[in-house]
């Protein structure tokens, strides 16, 4: 089989609103908003648009969308990126949407309004995952039924997969699933102040996975991962800040657009720090037309 495409994500789409605050307010109270970044969601359709970026053919599997503003905005931007789609809109439907709100202290707090994102993808059209040289999947909980379908269609094609937990536990579905995969890497994200925790958390995932690499994201602090030949810690690279929405998948397009060059896996991990890097430099990641007023 001549795969078509070099990378095919799957996850839910929809349009992200991130607000950045000085400090959480308390209930029945507010705070004033300094910026506001406007950008796609979620973590499967950035890592398509950063490998892209990084010179990947590259699909994404998702939802359809509303025939709104956001709705075409969110396929403008995945067109505009080179991103082969299936993606349909479809009139009388919002758009999923989703808002990120962070403080001075990076404290991240998210409200997802997925609406019928879920029953899509239970229907999504999983054969543009069989046709890749490897599948990125998102297996957040309140996708596990769709990510898991999605692991085993590529289980099926022969299709390595490269799985992204969204820093929420391994669910024992998407455990089951992972059992007949050929998985390059299993990914998830520590708050900074649990990194003493990262090199446990590596080590399990690893165990139950099998993983080729277990990769655990730890905002400024780095990487640490784990596999056969042993653990490794890459630091973050360096430069100014302006958000995080999206980073831990922007570390993903760089270490897949990485391992897909044949690279070894202390520089994939390097590759990817210094990709998710440049991402939170970038003050408008992905806007999509429409989502401005």
């Amino acid at each position: 089989m001549t795969a078509a495409v070099d990378l095919a994500c799957f996850s839910y789409l929809a349009g992200a609103r991130l607000l950045s605050v000085d400090r959480y307010p308390t209930a029945d109270s507010g705070a004033e908003v300094h910026d506001v970044i406007h950008s796609l969601a979620g973590d499967g359709p950035i890592a398509a648009v950063t490998a892209a970026g990084l010179a990947l053919a590259c699909s994404v599997v998702a939802n359809c969308v509303g025939a709104d503003l956001v709705g075409t905005g969110l396929l403008e931007q995945l067109e505009n990126a080179g991103i082969q789609h299936r993606i349909t809109q479809r009139i009388g439907l919002r758009t999923p949407e989703i808002t990120v709100i962070t403080d001075r202290d990076g404290t991240r707090t998210w409200f997802a309004h997925l609406a019928q994102a879920t029953g899509d993808l239970l229907t999504a059209d999983f054969s543009g995952l069989a046709r890749a040289r490897a599948a990125y999947i998102d297996c957040y909980r309140a996708i596990t039924q769709p990510a898991a379908h999605a692991i085993q269609a590529a289980a099926q094609a022969g299709v390595p997969v490269i799985l992204n937990l969204g820093s929420e536990p391994l669910d024992p579905v998407i455990r089951q699933a992972a059992s007949a995969a050929d998985v390059i890497a299993v990914q998830t994200g520590l708050p900074e102040r649990h990194a003493n925790q990262a090199h446990a958390v590596a080590d399990d995932l690893f165990q139950q996975l099998n993983p080729t690499a277990a990769l655990v994201t730890l905002g400024r602090l780095g990487v640490v991962a784990r596999s056969a030949t042993g653990r490794y810690r890459v630091p973050a690279g360096a430069g100014p800040v302006v958000h995080t929405h999206g980073a831990g998948a922007a570390f993903s397009g760089g270490f897949a657009a990485a391992y897909l060059a044949g690279h070894d896996l202390p520089t994939c991990l390097r590759r990817a720090c210094t990709t998710a890097t440049a991402h939170c430099a970038t003050h408008h990641p992905y806007s999509p037309q429409g989502a401005h007023p």
